[in-house]
């Protein structure tokens, strides 16, 4: 920008700011700006739009304009406020170069100072890179009220981190959040989204007629017409009566949507319950269909906590439903499957080694479920390794009667699966468990190898994963067996330690490496034998110590009920 002459930059930055429309962020906080949550908005943006967006509730902060007039008295700043930092598009002046924004600094400050009285920080859509403003954020000692981060991606930036995300300050970093998510969710939070012209656009429009002074078109020139009586009519009643008919009709058939972006998805499933999907509109369909999405994946959710059985029949019940409408089969078909998978092994008692036929007929159902969701979509990457897990333990439930074929369908599944994932670590762990499992039954050293490699690829995408390397230890183990090679053998310890290093309160990965290691000693003599027994037994006493630990937890626990 110090590159360009002013009225250069000024036009440069005039063509993007014209062409920008009013994001949904700007929409919600509107919302929260006129529902009394936010009270005052700092932005270096040029652009209008958080403005616009308020004359579009009715709502009107004042504005300053912070580049063209250094004068700041905070005694007589409106309730409700926006502050341009470094200029507005049509101001006098616009703040765009390293040394314009730096000299402006000073300026700035008792602006800062004053809004950080009393009041929370949500900093949104902004990098803080290359601007002195950042600097008096990073400058304040305490955020007594909290400073919130909104950053897009999951980790905060070094320079974020380095002087602002320190520990005492009352500092927060919120990632994987873009503006339009974070403040929409914000404002459904509060209770103050959509927008009632949104909502109620009908109702909205006759609002703002209301903010005009009645009055009556011209009366015709007597002189030009000496035949016409002088007549006047009320220009606003042409309309009044016409949305008056649209409030009373077309208004309420928008109420499914209304309460979907106000995330009252059980007052959409209410309003459509009873009524035939064909003789909904593909609108009304959709909105019904996500709305089942959402409430069936709540109910699973919950279900989940504490393996309630209702519950989970509670959240078949919603997705069931969204089978039924096309924009949301697939997803539905294969959350359904999920339920009857989680509720398969709810009715199995804590034991989930144990197949009872229940839980056998609940998984021939999901398989059913995951087989549908693939019919509408080949490339469902979760549903290809949902269904593969629910046909190994299908599987398990065979031995010892031997290879039935579903471990060999399983992993054509996982295959599928991993041309399209986004999580390899879980569909790589879950094809090693099958190869695992059918190299147990057909004593295959081809299978154990194969078991290895996808043990290992899951191991390289999550290095923290805990299940990957327990049970990358049993396979090991179980080669070991078979083979008596002490590589193997030792292998398996530095996986199961590895879990344990993993998992600190675990005592699963200490139990296998105990007996593993005892199984090991036996096939030793001498020092070597005596060493491995103490190695055993020192794994014993840490299993011992962690038991303990765990009793007392769960002592406190129950005692805290």
């Amino acid at each position: 920008m110090a590159a360009l002459d002013r009225g250069v930059r000024r036009d440069l930055i005039g063509g993007y700011i014209d062409n920008a429309k009013i994001n949904w962020a700007h929409l919600a906080l509107a919302q929260l700006i006129d529902h009394d949550f936010v009270d005052r908005v700092l932005t270096t943006n040029f652009d209008p739009l958080v403005s616009r967006a308020c004359s579009l509730i009715n709502s009107f902060p004042a504005v300053y304009d912070f580049a063209a007039s250094h004068l700041f008295n905070p005694d007589q700043v409106s309730e409700k406020s926006i502050f341009h930092l470094h200029g507005q598009r049509d101001g006098f002046v616009l703040l765009n170069t390293r040394e314009e924004v730096n000299k402006h600094r000073r300026y700035v400050k008792p602006v800062f100072e004053d809004a950080h009285k009393g009041r929370i920080w949500i900093v949104v859509g902004y990098s803080g890179e290359n601007d002195p403003v950042f600097d008096l954020l990073a400058n304040v000692r305490t955020f007594e009220y909290g400073l919130y981060w909104v950053g897009y991606v999951k980790t905060p930036p070094a320079h974020v981190s380095k002087r602002l995300l320190t520990p005492g300050r009352g500092t927060h970093f919120l990632g994987d959040w873009d503006a339009d998510d974070f403040f929409v969710t914000l404002a459904q939070k509060l209770g103050c989204f959509p927008p009632r012209f949104v909502t109620q656009p009908f109702s909205h429009l006759k609002s703002m007629f209301q903010m005009l002074k009645d009055y009556k078109a011209p009366r015709n020139n007597l002189d030009d017409e000496p035949g016409l009586r002088e007549s006047r009519f009320d220009v606003a009643a042409v309309i009044r009566p016409q949305l008056e008919a649209l409030i009373a009709g077309q208004e309420q058939a928008l109420s499914a949507e209304y309460y979907f972006l106000a995330g009252e998805h059980e007052r959409v499933a209410a309003l459509f319950k009873g009524r035939q999907l064909k003789k909904l509109t593909e609108r009304e369909r959709d909105t019904y269909g996500w709305s089942q999405m959402i409430l069936g994946d709540r109910a699973h959710s919950a279900a989940k906590i504490d393996d309630d059985r209702d519950v989970y029949r509670k959240a078949a019940e919603h997705f069931a439903i969204a089978a039924k409408i096309r924009v949301t089969e697939a997803d539905a078909l294969y959350n359904w499957g999920n339920v009857l998978f989680d509720l398969s092994m709810a009715v199995r008692d804590g034991a989930p080694e144990v197949m009872t036929r229940a839980a056998e007929a609940l998984l021939n159902r999901a398989v059913v479920k995951y087989r549908a969701a693939l019919a509408i979509d080949p490339q469902f990457s979760d549903a290809h390794n949902n269904l593969a897990n629910a046909l190994a333990d299908l599987a398990r439930a065979e031995y010892p009667r031997g290879d039935n074929g579903m471990l060999r369908e399983a992993f054509g599944h996982y295959e599928a699966a991993l041309r399209h994932t986004r999580t390899p670590d879980v569909v790589h762990n879950n094809f090693a468990k099958a190869l695992h499992d059918l190299a147990r039954i057909t004593d295959d050293l081809v299978l154990f190898k194969k078991s290895m490699v996808h043990f290992q690829a899951a191991g390289a995408a999550n290095p923290n994963y805990y299940s990957v390397y327990l049970s990358w230890g049993h396979a090991l183990a179980d080669l070991a067996r078979r083979t008596g090679a002490a590589k193997s053998y030792k292998a398996a310890f530095e996986k199961y330690r590895r879990a344990a290093e993993i998992e600190p309160t675990d005592t699963a990965a200490h139990h296998s490496w105990y007996y593993t290691m005892l199984e090991f000693a036996k096939k030793l003599k001498g020092k070597e034998k005596a060493a491995y027994l103490k190695q055993a037994a020192a794994v014993s006493a840490e299993q011992k110590r962690r038991r303990r630990n765990l009793e007392r937890r769960i002592l406190r626990s129950e005692g805290a009920k």
